[in-house]
């Protein structure tokens, strides 16, 4: 290929990269929902994406064919595809930045993600212009653009789907090669398994996980449970009394190391109940329910209790699609599918606005605990709330509302708590909410 035609495809390559680049620099993703056009072609990009890595993979394995004598004419059809993958790579680069800049999308792994994509692209020009010029140079390339390729796939693949999801069912050899940590197998039909994980999972987690960890405290494994917090370990084996973690949520609400902190829903008799008898049982995450049977029995064990919400599982497509949508999360409150759901929002506060709640309107008589602290909503988001008609729990912690804002909150006849700290809530707007009906616990610690 002549000098002329490859400095014509860089030129047009580097005219298309270059502008993404200074967007990049300039006006990154910042969690703002804008322009509907923007929004509507940035969603075609986790469709597009998939063609240049379908055309990328392609590109090596012609080239290693065409090593056989009676297929070098497949080295013309490598060229081919490599360039029709740049110009997929490009063009799938725009539509993720257009995806992020007006879907509502911030955060250090956007950030990952969106580089990746961008150099991928670049790093696939490289290769266009060395295919025909530099052999040498083009292989190399082509390593590093699939090199490039699996780590910004790595990276999209853990804003979908957390940062876990490749890794979390791994086998435990690759787990140490890739620096996982060791994991204690967890037998499923186990007492921990079926009655303990759940509770941590339910009640705990939200504020002891990999990425918050009250007190250097976890609790999304049997391992962190069992390590314990910066104070030591919060389980003793045998000794409920002794163990920190039962003594937290069997205090007395009002008690400054109550657990769950911050107006979370605490423990239920019956769940700590359960607590303790694992405790009592050795707490190992192999005994089986009959192991259990001779400490007392649970309370109220059989009893039915009213359902909090309708079911939720003819919804189940919806919520999936809302997930997927807006970046939230949406997780039954029990295995009870009557029990409600609880609109998760820690793992990307950031994503979380007033629209969000606005297009929660399909499953809002679903929502029985709303986890809102330090996302994005504002006064105008709160009539949204206030049609959750079932919403028990609501934390608004270091968010913009104000007590203006506030008063739609009164039209939430089964709020129980309510979390106000840090915000614009004023001392008359406290008042107000303190008169209100039902309202049991109202967290309003340096308000303004």
């Amino acid at each position: 290929m002549p000098i002329r035609v490859r400095a014509w495809i860089l030129g047009i390559g580097v005219a298309a990269i270059f502008p993404l680049l200074t967007l990049l620099i300039y006006a990154p993703p910042d969690g703002q929902l804008r322009a509907e056009l923007a929004q509507f072609l940035g969603r075609f990009h986790p469709l597009a994406v998939h063609l240049p890595i379908a055309l990328f993979l392609l590109v090596p394995l012609l080239e290693a064919a065409a090593l056989v004598q009676e297929r070098m004419h497949l080295r013309q059809a490598a060229g081919f595809v490599l360039g029709l993958a740049t110009v997929a790579a490009i063009a799938s680069a725009w539509l993720g930045w257009l995806l992020a800049w007006s879907g509502g999308y911030e955060g250090p792994l956007v950030t990952r993600h969106m580089w990746g994509g961008v150099s991928l692209a670049a790093a696939s020009l490289v290769c266009c212009f060395f295919y025909h010029w530099k052999r040498s140079v083009y292989v190399v390339a082509l390593l590093a653009s699939i090199g490039l390729l699996i780590w910004t796939s790595d990276q999209g693949g853990k804003l979908t789907h957390g940062e876990t999801f490749l890794t979390e069912h791994s086998p435990e050899p690759l787990r140490r090669w890739l620096g996982e940590e060791k994991r204690t197998a967890v037998d499923p039909t186990s007492f921990y398994a079926m009655r303990v994980q759940p509770i941590f999972e339910d009640k705990c987690v939200i504020c002891h996980n990999a990425g918050k960890f009250k007190g250097k405290l976890r609790l999304d494994s049997y391992e962190h449970v069992m390590r314990g917090g910066k104070d030591g370990p919060v389980i003793h084996a045998g000794e409920p009394t002794k163990s920190e973690l039962f003594r937290r949520v069997t205090l007395q609400s009002e008690n400054k190391d109550f657990m769950p902190a911050e107006g979370k829903p605490a423990l239920s008799a019956a769940e700590t109940k359960i607590i303790e008898r694992w405790i009592a049982a050795g707490a190992t995450p192999h005994i089986a329910e009959a192991a259990i049977q001779g400490l007392p029995p649970l309370p109220e064990e059989n009893a039915v209790s009213a359902p909090l919400t309708a079911n939720y599982r003819p919804q189940a497509k919806v919520i999936a699609a809302l997930e997927a949508s807006l970046g939230i999360r949406l997780v039954p409150r029990s295995q009870n599918p009557t029990d409600g759901l609880i609109l998760r929002t820690v793992s990307a506060p950031e994503r979380c606005n007033d629209s969000t709640l606005g297009q929660l309107a399909p499953v809002a008589n679903l929502i029985v605990d709303a986890e809102l602290a330090r996302t994005k909503v504002t006064d105008m988001g709160l009539p949204a709330i206030a049609n959750f008609s079932n919403l028990r729990f609501l934390d608004l912690s270091n968010t913009a509302v104000t007590s203006a804002g506030v008063k739609e909150l009164m039209k939430l006849e089964k709020l129980e708590s309510l979390n106000l700290t840090e915000t614009r809530v004023t001392h008359d707007g406290i008042a107000e909410l303190q008169a209100k009906p039902g309202l049991k616990r109202l967290y309003s610690f340096e308000h303004h």
